[in-house]
Parts: C-alpha cells; structure tokens; sequence
C-alpha cells in the first residue's frame, strides 16, 4: 500500500536539520577584498632617500662625462726642459734723462751814446764823446751777422744737442715693431678656453698697447699700456689693468720734474727707475730690441734686466734667451726665440716664457706663466691682421 504523505512538521524539521549542517558561506565581495588587499605604501621619509640617491647618481654621471671630454680634447705642447745656461750679461742698463739745457741769459739792452752839456757861452765847446762798446755789445754785433756760413755754423755748434736716441743712449740698436693685432687661443692647464687679443699701435712717436683675455666664469682680464719713447725706448706713461669684475687699478708715470710713479690701487707715489716698463711693454720693449739687432739671439745665454711696475710696486726682471724652436700654428711652422724670466729672489717659483717670431716682426707668438701650485695659463698664435 502506498505510504502516507509526510506531515508538514516533520518536512520542515528536515529542512531545518539540513540548514543547521551546512556550513556559512561568507560574503564574496568581503572575501575578495580580504584576499587582494595593497601592500602598505612606503613612508615619505624613505621616498625623499631615493630621490637623493638618483639626484647624486646623475651629478656623478655628469662628472665623469666631462672629465673624459677633458681628457680627449686636452692640447699637449712640447715643452722641451731647459738646461742650465750660463747667463752673459749686457750692457743694457736704462740711462738718466739728459739734463734740460740751461735758460739763456737775457739780452742787455743796447747802450745808447751820451752827448755832452753844451759848453757855456763865453766858453770852448768841449768836442762830442761817445762811449766805447763793450764785450756784449760787440756779441751782439757779431750774433747779428749771421747771414754768413761760417756764423749759422757756429750758432749750431753752441746749440743743445737733439734729444738721444735709445742707440746713442746705451750703445743698443732700438726698432719697435709697426702696428698690428694678433689673436691667441688662451688656455688654461692645455685647454682651450677663449681666444684672446694683442692690439699694438706704434703711431708718430706714440704707442698703444691693449691685450684682452675673456675667462670662462670670470670676465674679461683687460691690459692697457700707452705711452711714447724716450733714450731708453719704450716710454710708459700710463698702465691701466681691470682682471674681470675687480676694480680698475692705474699706475701713472710722471716724467716731468722729480720721475715718479703714482699707484691708484694705494694711492702711494714712489720714485720711477729710467727705463722702467710695465707687465706689458716690458714685451714690446724686448721685441723691440731684438729687431734692432736681431744678431745678439745668436747665442743662448744673453739676458737683458728690465725693471717693471705692477699696480703697486716695482722689480727687475731677469730675462735670459734660452734657445731656438720651431713652433706649430695655424698658419703654419714659425722659427721662434725663447726667453724665460730667471727667478727674482730665492725661492721664486712663478716662471714667465716668452717666444718670438722673426717672421712676425718679432712680435710675441706664445706667452706661458706658470704659477708656484702648477697651474699653467697660455697664448698661443692664430692669425695677424692689421690693426
């Protein structure tokens, strides 16, 4: 026989059994944020460690680039050493101005002839006198009878010399160069740094020198010398030195009266050498020189001591020719004479070469000083025009 139909107690007592056994399912959105939750960020602190860390990194890259940019571009001269020469000294010692001729003496006026009283009437007229000329009177006679050769002779024989050429003056041959501007690649440790400029100007009896140097970070080192000429050759009456942003200092050369030199830079005036020369000329003066008799630089040894003012005091400077050498340029090789500055005092370590160029009236192809740290500042030729 079929069975009979459950009861509804006994159906949802199941019902109620089996929901009691099955296990709780949680909420899927809940469980999936629970299982791919973010990782906790890092704190700012340790972000601001890592920009610092990438900021150094890239200044080191940037180091290392220039320093083998600096490497593959450094210019390398030869610098052959210069042996031990024995010095020949010569006769190059600046002389006194001459001294000024004397004012001349005043001319008398001419004596005029006396006449006598006329004599009394009831006397003899006593006959008329005139008084002899005296010695100047008698000058004065022969002086105005110069329109004969034998007078304007005389005359020129009692006249002052004409001023002393530098020749006459010390025995040396004296030929500035004529006007000019060169330009030089300036380098700083055997690396190019900008092209710098020497514009002389030798005009009547008058000279200008300017050399300008622009300097990276710096500004422009600008050098003025201007003056004439006198017994001892280059005659400077005025040096003007600006190095960048500093302050302008002047050193003025008074030749009138008592010689002097008077210094801006501490407004202090002391006596002025004959001869003396700034940092500047003192090249010109050598250039000078050795056009005037190019002869001498024939033997290694020669040395010529020029005293030279700086803004605010003054030296002698040693210079001695060491030798021949033939130098490369952009235009091409030049047979050049070195000289080199030999130490003023014991312990000078700063060292000033020069090289000259026949070929360029003598005029200055390389200029090298090196300084007692060893850092080494050059110019070095590129191109003439002129001036």
């Amino acid at each position: 026989m079929p069975s009979a139909p459950q009861a509804p107690e006994a159906a949802n007592a199941a019902s109620a059994q089996n929901t009691h056994d099955a296990p709780t399912v949680p909420d899927a959105p809940n469980a999936a944020a629970t299982k791919f939750a973010e990782p906790p960020r890092p704190t700012e602190p340790g972000r601001r460690w890592g920009l610092w860390i990438a900021i150094l990194a890239a200044v080191f890259a940037v180091h290392v680039l220039i320093a083998l940019w600096v490497a593959g571009h450094r210019t390398t001269l030869d610098d052959t050493p210069i042996p031990s020469i024995p010095i020949t000294l010569i006769p190059l010692k600046p002389i006194a101005p001459p001294t000024p001729p004397a004012p001349p003496v005043p001319k008398p006026k001419p004596r005029v002839a006396k006449r006598a009283p006329p004599a009394p009437p009831d006397t003899l007229a006593a006959p008329e006198t005139t008084d002899a000329p005296g010695p100047l009177a008698a000058s004065e006679t022969v002086a105005g009878a110069g329109d004969t050769p034998g007078a304007a002779a005389s005359a020129a024989a009692a006249a002052p010399g004409v001023p002393l050429t530098a020749a006459a003056a010390n025995g040396d041959k004296f030929d500035p160069p004529p006007s000019v501007t060169l330009t030089y690649d300036a380098l700083m440790n055997g690396v190019r740094n900008q092209t710098g400029e020497l514009h002389w100007v030798n005009d009547n009896g008058h000279y200008q020198l300017r050399v300008a140097v622009p300097i990276l970070f710096f500004g422009t080192f600008e050098f003025i010398s201007e003056g004439g000429y006198d017994a001892n050759g280059i005659a400077p009456s005025r040096y003007v030195e600006k190095r960048g942003r500093r302050a302008e200092y002047i050193t003025d050369f008074h030749r009138d009266g008592t010689p002097t030199l008077h210094f801006s830079r501490s407004g202090q005036s002391v006596p002025l050498a004959p001869g003396a020369q700034d940092r500047f000329s003192v090249m010109m003066q050598l250039a000078s020189y050795a056009r005037g008799n190019p002869e001498r630089y024939t033997k290694v040894g020669v040395t010529h001591e020029f005293t030279v003012v700086d803004t605010d005091s003054s030296e002698v400077w040693p210079v001695q020719y060491v030798g021949s050498e033939t130098m490369k340029t952009p235009q091409g090789y030049l047979e050049t004479r070195h000289f080199t500055r030999l130490p003023r005092k014991t312990g000078d370590e700063r060292r000033v070469d020069i090289w000259l160029a026949p070929a360029l009236d003598w005029l200055p192809v390389r200029v090298k000083q090196t300084e007692p740290s060893g850092n080494e500042f050059e110019l070095i030729f590129t191109q003439k025009s002129a001036p």
